[in-house]
């Protein structure tokens, strides 16, 4: 719901802003939804949806939001008054909830001052407006080059180091194709005929034969 208050002049929606800041603003917006929760009879705690505040007083009568909720400083005693709106004021500092500049002490049966009133509205505001993402926090790895921490450069292989890995690796490159030229890893090859063409005691590859023209 809403809080609005108005004079001839002007109408507000209390709203609970994401620093703390409390003020009116003339529409709807995300930050003037609110929750009032009942505390004991009387009693009321509100909260901003959005900023996730609760609606707090200091010792003068400032209103403010809070992340930390105090029973000294965020219940409020609600009040209905005879023309429909209600007040709401602080039992610990005897202060009104008020958007207007004065501030004054609450006492029965006294005409509240300006933006001390208030209706409670329905709240027209699309719930996929509340939905909005939230920035992540992510935390740092190890293995994060802090001179590329968004893996913009392709970093290079790492080469294993003992343990595991190696004994990994080894069988990687039993597993790799041998060169086809050697039959056994005893086979001599002569530089000067690798393809054993001059050689009468090995048959020669079909492939390296000479055909004439």
């Amino acid at each position: 719901m809403h809080l609005y208050t108005a004079t001839g002049k002007n109408s507000f929606h209390l709203q609970i802003n994401r620093d703390g800041h409390v003020d009116g603003t003339p529409l709807q917006t995300i930050y003037s939804a609110l929750v009032i929760k009942s505390e004991d009879a009387g009693f009321v705690v509100i909260s901003g949806v959005k900023s996730g505040r609760y609606l707090c007083m200091d010792i003068g009568g400032s209103i403010f939001g809070s992340h930390y909720f105090s029973h000294d400083d965020c219940v409020f005693k609600q009040e209905n008054l005879e023309n429909g709106f209600d007040v709401y004021h602080s039992p610990k500092h005897n202060y009104l909830v008020s958007l207007g500049k004065t501030k004054r002490a609450f006492q029965a049966g006294m005409n509240p001052p300006p933006y001390s009133q208030f209706l409670s509205r329905r709240n027209e505001i699309p719930l996929t407006r509340f939905n909005t993402p939230e920035p992540h926090r992510h935390t740092r790895n190890a293995d994060v080059d802090p001179f590329d921490p968004h893996q913009m450069i392709i970093p290079q292989r790492k080469m294993p180091i003992g343990g595991a890995p190696l004994l990994r690796l080894q069988a990687l490159w039993a597993n790799m194709p041998q060169d086809p030229l050697r039959i056994n890893q005893n086979d001599v090859v002569d530089p000067d005929d690798p393809h054993a063409m001059m050689d009468t005691r090995k048959q020669a590859s079909p492939r390296f034969y000479l055909t004439g023209q």
